[in-house]
């Protein structure tokens, strides 16, 4: 792990030295890059934060494939706390929970690699063997199924309700309702935070975001993204500035890079100027461990 982290911020130093001399020396620069945003990744948050101090301008490098949504709301509250402008940098991976933090910054970059993906929630559904993964929006477009491949009268859709619940535990649908409705509170919450759309543009952007793309996977551009009215941009010196990091992450990041599936693996990294923290996990089923670098003073 000592050696991890060594290589870690020797990649990472001059990624964010070069960061700071485009976007300004009095703006400070975090990276955080997980397989999956959840809780425990805030105290290591909050140490870096403070290491790094309240500040006017924010910038973070966020590589991510998702994660859990409350957590995903409670790192951007966080991150606002020290900050007046929080700009996120999305080089690459910035999918599901990733694209959901996106919401509450005041910036986002993106580049040609950007990968960002719809906000609607999954929850298991079904009942004995046909338990399986669903989407929301699997549910919500029912109706519109049934009307554009069986051409359904209005009167049918009397019937939808019972024809779900014949598939779908009826308390799972509600668990459903109340899942999207969570969603698009903290969607709104933290489009909020940013300040820069009124109410309605607001719950247009997050009903596009969770009902208008046909999969969870499908991989949005940032330039879709801005054609929303939000606040997302391009810039081609830090596009080449942040790759080196890109790289390192998808070569290390997540179980997937073990060389033995025995071996422990690395699956966040939080790294600012002086200091990175590195999550390790293995397949005890014990908590992960944290391993922390500094540089010396």
């Amino acid at each position: 792990m000592p050696e991890f982290s060594q290589k870690l911020q020797d990649v990472a130093s001059p990624v964010i030295a070069k960061l700071s001399e485009q976007l300004g020396k009095e703006q400070q620069i975090l990276v955080i890059a997980a397989s999956h945003l959840d809780m425990d990744l805030l105290p290591q948050l909050y140490n870096h934060l403070n290491i790094l101090g309240f500040t006017n301008t924010l910038n973070v490098l966020l590589y991510t494939r998702g994660g859990d949504v409350n957590a995903t709301r409670r790192i951007a509250l966080l991150l606002n706390d020290y900050c007046h402008n929080l700009n996120i940098i999305a080089p690459h991976y910035c999918q599901s929970s990733g694209t959901l933090l996106a919401l509450s910054a005041n910036a986002v970059y993106f580049s040609p690699l950007s990968i960002f993906s719809a906000i609607d929630p999954h929850l298991h559904g079904g009942q004995g063997e046909q338990n399986t993964a669903l989407s929301s929006a699997d549910i919500k477009l029912f109706s519109d199924m049934s009307k554009d491949w069986f051409n359904t009268e209005v009167a049918d859709k009397s019937n939808m309700l019972s024809m779900l619940c014949e598939h779908i535990f009826p308390p799972t649908l509600t668990t459903f309702y109340r899942t999207v409705l969570e969603v698009k509170e903290i969607a709104q919450e933290l489009l909020k935070l940013a300040g820069q759309h009124c109410k309605t543009t607001q719950s247009k952007i997050i009903d596009t975001l969770m009902f208008s793309y046909h999969s969870h996977d499908y991989a949005i551009t940032g330039t879709q993204l801005a054609k929303l009215d939000l606040p997302f941009k391009t810039d081609l010196r830090i596009n080449a500035a942040t790759w080196p990091l890109v790289e390192f992450f998808i070569l290390y990041l997540g179980g997937g890079n073990r060389n033995e599936l025995n071996e422990s693996w690395c699956d966040s990294i939080i790294v600012c100027e002086k200091s990175s923290s590195s999550r390790w996990k293995d397949m005890s089923g014990l908590n992960p461990k944290w391993s922390i670098y500094e540089e010396d003073k």
